[in-house]
């Protein structure tokens, strides 16, 4: 029984860390698309603080265009 405990933690630990390192990995991938020639590069979804308007339809215009 106890062998059986162990083994059962030890598989859910190998789970548990095989999990962070595919995190681990997308965020490492994701970090290099941000980066262009040694510089973090600006995304487009960043929206500049407007200090007119503060309104849902002022944010979807702005964003979407709409």
């Amino acid at each position: 029984m106890v062998k059986d405990l162990a083994k059962s933690i030890n598989e859910l630990r190998c789970a548990a860390v095989g999990r962070c390192r595919e995190r681990l990995e997308q965020a490492a991938q994701k970090a290099k698309g941000m980066l262009k020639n040694g510089q973090i590069e600006e995304t487009k979804d960043t929206v500049p603080p407007c200090k007119e308007q503060y309104g849902v339809t002022s944010l979807l215009k702005r964003k979407h265009g709409l």
